[in-house]
């Protein structure tokens, strides 16, 4: 098969991370595979095939151009399947098909839930048009896929199919030495930050109970909107010595597997891949149970998920954690480990996706 892969920007962001993982493994397989970025972006990104960046600026709905230089390459390369992953990618793929002379089938990856990111009747009526243009969706998670059909009343073909983990290459990079140091005994926030991840709260709730857990520290790894503001409270609370800020990392391995806990406070997710990679290494992971989440993540045998919105459930977690017999703590530990090295690894996960692309060219 021809295949085209569309990342929304070159960044480290899962859903592009994992897009490009794909890619690699469907050229493994012998598919002849184009990936293409259509935003500007910093991200450092590699893909062992062509990769073409178009750099477009995120201006408006309707980008002409930048619809235009798309279906000029996918003319060009003649595509059997062409994959939007998430976010920007939506509108470019689907403008894209509607310019381009050639007939390829046009799936949808659905990351998040969709329905909370939709504010005002337009939006909704736009988006609606955009995903119904499509020839299918696979979405990260069962939640996701429910969200989408149910709120854009999507009668298409749809299936889950989550995220790909390769451990052997988490591993590999986790055995890498850092260059900084880190504190001791430290729970991780990992992730954008950004309203929907709902850092501040995290904050103020480690501020509050400070003294309850003295011995522990709080890392962010991350950037977004939040992060001045982050920078103030943490001054304001004194907590300068106990709460450190980290950019995003090309290799957060180290950093996570140091953790004492991965601690996920979002308010809407799909399926994080975070979450996985935290229990291939054996630490600890506490989240509210948005999304995609509880798919993976069940009370006491792969972790501590915790009812959206049940603040208390979630500090007492911490505390369920940081205080656990250490051999109550490793069967959930190896419990989790097992769960996603059976489900979740990345040449399963890649042989899902080429067969639902061979499955639909053949409905077609």
């Amino acid at each position: 098969m021809k295949i085209i892969q569309l990342l929304t920007r070159p960044q480290l962001r899962g859903a592009e991370i994992f897009a490009l993982q794909l890619s690699e493994q469907l050229k493994e397989r012998g598919h002849e595979v184009l990936v293409i970025s259509i935003l500007s972006g910093t991200g450092d990104l590699a893909f062992s095939g062509e990769f073409i960046q178009l750099g477009r600026q995120n201006r408006t709905h309707l980008d002409w151009v930048g619809f235009w230089q798309l279906k000029k390459i996918i003319d060009s390369f003649q595509p059997n399947i062409v994959q939007a992953n998430a976010s920007d990618t939506l509108r470019y793929g689907v403008f894209a098909k509607k310019l381009a002379t050639n007939r390829f089938q046009l799936i949808y990856r659905n990351a998040n839930m969709m329905s909370p990111f939709i504010k005002s009747r337009w939006k909704k009526m736009y988006y609606h048009f955009l995903v119904n243009q499509t020839d299918a969706v696979i979405s990260v998670s069962q939640a996701t896929r429910i969200d989408l059909i149910n709120f854009y009343g999507f009668k298409k073909v749809t299936k889950t199919v989550p995220i790909g983990i390769d451990t052997l290459e988490i591993e590999r990079l986790s055995s890498q030495k850092l260059d900084f140091d880190l504190p001791q005994n430290f729970l991780l926030f990992m992730g954008g930050l950004v309203p929907e991840k709902n850092p501040e709260w995290l904050l103020t709730t480690f501020f509050e109970y400070q003294r309850v857990w003295s011995h522990l520290n709080l890392v962010y790894m991350g950037k977004g909107s939040l992060e001045n503001r982050l920078k103030s409270k943490i001054m304001k609370y004194g907590l300068e010595d106990r709460v450190h800020i980290l950019p995003s990392q090309t290799n957060p391995f180290p950093i996570l597997k140091r953790a004492k806990a991965l601690v996920l406070t979002s308010k809407i997710e799909g399926l994080p891949a975070v979450i996985l990679e935290a229990m291939i290494h054996k630490v600890p992971v506490i989240a509210f149970g948005v999304g995609g989440i509880p798919e993976v993540l069940k009370t006491e045998e792969t972790g501590w998920c915790i009812p959206p919105k049940d603040s208390q459930a979630f500090i007492e977690a911490i505390l369920e954690v940081i205080s656990m017999k250490k051999g109550t703590k490793q069967k959930i530990l190896d419990q989790a480990y097992l769960f996603v090295c059976t489900h979740f690894s990345l040449p399963q996960v890649s042989l899902q996706f080429e067969e639902f692309y061979k499955y639909l060219l053949k409905q077609n």
